[in-house]
């Protein structure tokens, strides 16, 4: 492999990030988007109108223009985020809330990727968790994805455009929230919830559309708007690396020519009809080089036509800091940097009071984030690389072990404490060391 294709986590400036957003996979399509910006990107599909926002927290990477930060990180909901990718989004036509997928997908292989434990979270993600998640990480076009009503951190419904402009209900959420997605619903947005009998809390709005016949009876409706944002704390973009409490993994090291992007899409199954992707993609090598050359090129072209004949064009600040020598091939072995032990962060959609009515979905942070950290970021992504492969027959096969007594799937998650997940992910890195 040469040099070009492995990204070296200690040499920052050597790569950047780019997010690109578009309504389908052609990249061709896709405009970049300017993530922490105050500017929605406005993406036009034959089935939707989508605003897209995307935050991550100390971002280093493209339009170099681009805030390091948010304020959206500093809303009471969100301090312990890393990123977000939120939404508005307006349906063209009628679009089933069953048909209505989001998740991650590649156009070629990873198998030869995915990590140690992989199996033990896919068990965990698609029997205990959600069991609407479907997957085939093994194939040649790897895929993860699950119903967006029971995915979504939060979801708020809003007004028919035709009632209210679209125009209207985004300054109305600029102005309430700051831009920030709540769960909840907005004007007639609250008849159409109590209609479908949604709880009005996150978690319990997610487990409500675990059940199929509550995905049939929810259609996102043509000409109304919904509002949606999906977030976490653990994959921390900034850094390249996955923070679990009390220690972190750098995935730099193991980015290669096929691995160094990552597709969220949302879609209708039904057709497999794409609604739109966003690209997040690390530049590095010669095709950082390249693009820098090209926005320099653009820069001094826009400045040459500015200026007075004789005065000349100042040089661009695009490749300021920027050193394009090519990262040296990094050491393939997965690495865990030890932190000093602190207690686990609250996750931003943590709710602050306790319920008895949770008590059959309360499944523990720790737990949520192998799931939707590790499991639906890192590994059906294939951002870790341990050297071997792994039985494609056994990692498909999806009948769930048979409990070792009649309790419920639910309860024998909820009684899986956070020490006992970091215990078990601690000592799986403790293996591939």
């Amino acid at each position: 492999m040469g040099k070009d294709s492995v990204v070296d986590p200690a040499a920052r400036d050597k790569y950047l990030l780019q997010v690109t957003a578009g309504p389908t996979y052609d990249q061709k399509t896709h405009q970049e988007v300017p993530v922490n910006g105050s500017e929605d990107t406005c993406i036009e599909s034959d089935a939707l109108t989508c605003w897209l926002k995307v935050r991550i927290k100390d971002y280093h990477g493209l339009p170099r223009s681009s805030p390091s930060s948010s304020p959206y990180f500093t809303h009471k909901l969100h301090t312990s985020d890393r990123y977000s990718v939120a939404w508005s989004f307006v349906p063209k036509r009628n679009l089933s809330g069953r048909d209505v997928v989001l998740g991650f997908d590649y156009d070629h292989s990873i198998k030869h990727q995915l990590p140690p434990g992989f199996k033990y979270a896919m068990k965990i993600a698609t029997s205990m968790l959600d069991p609407g998640l479907y997957s085939d990480p093994y194939s040649d076009n790897p895929y993860l994805y699950g119903p967006a009503l029971s995915g979504l951190f939060t979801l708020n419904i809003g007004d028919l455009t035709s009632e209210v402009s679209a125009y209207d209900q985004l300054a109305q959420l600029e102005q309430e929230t700051g831009g920030v997605v709540e769960e909840g619903a907005t004007g007639s947005g609250k008849a159409i919830r109590d209609s479908l009998n949604l709880p009005p809390k996150w978690k319990k709005r997610r487990k409500h559309f675990l059940t199929a016949a509550n995905l049939e009876k929810c259609t996102f409706e043509k000409g109304r708007m919904y509002h949606a944002d999906f977030f976490n704390p653990y994959l921390d973009f900034a850094n390249f690396s996955l923070r679990l409490p009390g220690f972190s993994i750098s995935i730099a090291r193991y980015i290669d020519e096929k691995t160094h992007h990552l597709r969220y899409v949302m879609k209708d199954r039904s057709t497999d009809e794409v609604l739109f992707v966003v690209f997040f993609k690390l530049l590095f090598g010669k095709e950082l080089e390249t693009t820098l050359e090209a926005r320099t090129d653009e820069k001094h072209e826009e400045k040459a036509s500015a200026v007075e004949p004789g005065e000349g064009a100042h040089a661009s600040h695009e490749t300021e800091g920027i050193d394009i020598e090519r990262p040296e091939e990094a050491t393939k072995s997965i690495h865990v940097e030890e932190e000093k032990p602190a207690p686990q962060p609250q996750t931003s959609n943590a709710e602050p009071e306790a319920d008895e009515d949770d008590a059959g979905y309360s499944a523990t942070g720790a737990v949520t984030s192998l799931s939707n950290g590790i499991y639906a970021a890192m590994a059906a992504m294939g951002f870790w690389d341990d050297g071997s492969s792994s039985s494609g027959s056994e990692a498909t096969s999806r009948s769930p072990s048979k409990p070792a007594s009649s309790r419920s799937m639910d309860a024998q998650v909820d009684d899986m404490s956070d020490a006992t997940v970091e215990k078990y992910l601690k000592s799986r890195q403790g293996n591939v060391q």
